[in-house]
């Protein structure tokens, strides 16, 4: 199990690494897929291999003569990265309007750094009206013809609901892991638990399954710590992975992490794709009947703060650590109202504003430890 965890580490802490390995033994095209609602089954399908794109861990330097630097870590690092060509292990690249930094990339990149293919989607908000769906389906449709172009192969449907199926499998198999994370915790720390969801992003779903099957019959074999810590969920963080230290200093000061409603961890899997009827509708409806609220989709029916109550009690956990992206609009602009919800229900929660380039740790621990001795 260890020589598995040590595999994705290695994987998360250098994409661009791996992904040219595997490149290079599979002999496919890569394309990378901005995070969240892109579906990854259609450039699958396509003969391609999707993989989303990833925050770096380096400081964002060049990318700033064409980035505001107010712009969220993941934005500015994605156009740092294409800039200094370390994108170039990537034959393409989706992006689709995520929210108003994200509409600003495709002109970047096939500005300074094009592509070979570079495609760019329109994804309405989740409403279930009829005219909304048919807007979806006919972007789908594009994107489809498109990734055909690209890739000289049609896609058929029998290929598409393989995929989908393939998909479906690693979904299932991660929910198992949490599963096992909720029965004990502890067993899975939390920076292992979101490097296990991230690697399944950075590399081919066939590969990432039989790794997810080692670590669900080896896990439980884990010795835990008896020590009694507090039970919090994780929420927020919208498109990009957390800051490895910062999930440690929680842990650290006395709290196990239970459950997260982050993308890379719970959203990324929650939800299966029908695998019956017409596969594109399928992938269609999978998005526009979501049940975990996104303020970078807004639907204005479903309110976030309401969800995260309902899950905390579900849960049973004693209180919430709100991982909050600088510069990310769209959670600046819904948090208040969430935390507000959390209040009136009584919810503990601590917000913990995450930066790309530089965190004080120190100030982070303070306010962890006022955190914990609260909840207690």
């Amino acid at each position: 199990m260890e020589q598995t965890l040590n595999q994705i580490f290695n994987l998360v802490t250098d994409p661009y690494t791996g992904i040219a390995a595997w490149k290079e033994r599979l002999q496919k095209k890569v394309v990378g897929c901005m995070p969240m609602h892109l579906p990854e089954e259609l450039v699958h399908a396509a003969g391609l291999q999707p993989v989303v794109l990833w925050r770096s861990n380096e400081p964002v330097t060049l990318g700033h003569a064409h980035v505001y630097t107010f712009n969220c870590g993941l934005t500015r690092s994605v156009v740092d990265d294409a800039v200094k060509g370390k994108l170039a292990v990537l034959d393409g690249i989706i992006t689709y309007d995520l929210c108003l930094q994200a509409r600003e990339l495709p002109f970047i990149i096939n500005r300074n750094a094009p592509p070979a293919y570079l495609e760019t989607v329109y994804i309405p908000g989740p409403v279930t009206a009829p005219v909304y769906k048919d807007f979806l389906l006919e972007n789908f449709r594009n994107l489809k013809a498109s990734l055909e172009k690209f890739s000289g192969q049609t896609m058929t449907q029998d290929a598409l609901r393989q995929s989908i199926a393939l998909y479906n499998r690693q979904r299932g198999l991660l929910r198992q892991l949490y599963a096992l994370r909720r029965q004990t915790p502890g067993l899975i720390r939390a920076k292992e638990m979101l490097a296990i969801v991230q690697s399944g992003m950075l590399m081919p779903k066939e590969e990432h399954i039989p790794l997810l099957e080692n670590l669900i019959a080896e896990l439980p074999k884990r010795t835990v710590s008896s020590g009694k810590k507090a039970r919090v969920v994780l929420s927020g963080c919208m498109c990009q992975t957390p800051r490895f230290d910062l999930l440690d200093l929680i842990e650290e000061e006395g709290m196990a992490v239970i459950d997260d409603e982050i993308y890379v961890g719970g959203r990324y899997f929650f939800h299966d794709v029908a695998e019956t009827g017409d596969p594109l509708e399928a992938l269609a409806e999978r998005y526009l009947n979501r049940t975990i609220p996104c303020p970078t989709k807004v639907d204005w029916t479903n309110h976030w703060g309401d969800y995260l109550v309902d899950w905390v009690g579900q849960q049973k956990a004693q209180g919430v650590v709100t991982l909050l992206v600088k510069f990310c609009p769209p959670h600046l602009c819904y948090y208040p109202d969430v935390k507000k919800r959390l209040a009136n229900a009584n919810i503990p929660e601590v917000m913990l504003e995450v930066e790309h380039e530089v965190v004080s740790l120190e100030q982070v621990r303070t306010r962890l430890q006022a955190f914990v001795e609260e909840i207690r």
